[in-house]
């Protein structure tokens, strides 16, 4: 059973609802029927606090904070089977996309997220490739015939992380950790 939560209509905020209509198209959010078929054939349903048809009704109701702030942003699986089952055509991966997109402006977004991209703007790689990992990983490698690993270009990296605003979520993170 979920705690119910009283918000007063001066904390709604629309601003997500039309930036959103902007970009899918306003009629598209008012096609959902709250019917539930996005909903239940969610593959990570259990497991998000949201269930795609409640982040809809959310967004039209001005619910900003709580769409932004919930984790079904987050873990969804991109699937796209809400999508291909809606019987009104509600693109939901694609405003699921865009809500992570404006959370991530934000700085809204889960730590696990913003360590990995630190650890990628350190050393090129998602997860460290140094000490054993390095040596175990070089040696099979020479077994099989293949070259080393060959390094990164940090710089690079680091270019297409502030180019694309990722590098914006590493520094939000260390800001919130000082």
């Amino acid at each position: 059973m979920t705690e119910e939560k009283t918000i007063e209509s001066n904390q709604l905020d629309h601003s997500l609802r039309y930036e959103i209509s902007e970009k899918v198209g306003a009629k598209s959010l008012l096609k959902c029927i709250q019917c539930g078929v996005c909903s239940s054939g969610c593959t990570v349903s259990e497991y998000i606090d949201l269930q795609p048809h409640r982040v809809v009704a959310s967004l039209l109701l001005g619910l900003k904070d709580i769409i932004l702030e919930s984790n079904a942003i987050w873990t969804c699986s991109l699937c796209h089977r809400c999508t291909e089952r809606c019987p009104k055509g509600v693109d939901y991966s694609f405003i699921l996309a865009l809500l992570r997109n404006i959370a991530s402006k934000e700085g809204k977004i889960p730590i696990e997220y913003s360590s990995t991209v630190e650890t990628i703007s350190e050393n090129g790689f998602v997860v460290p490739y140094t000490g054993r990992m390095k040596n175990t990983i070089n040696r099979r490698r020479e077994k099989m015939g293949l070259p080393e690993v060959s390094s990164p270009d940090l710089d690079e990296i680091n270019y297409i992380l502030k180019e694309t605003g990722l590098g914006n979520l590493m520094k939000k993170s260390k800001e919130d950790e000082d």
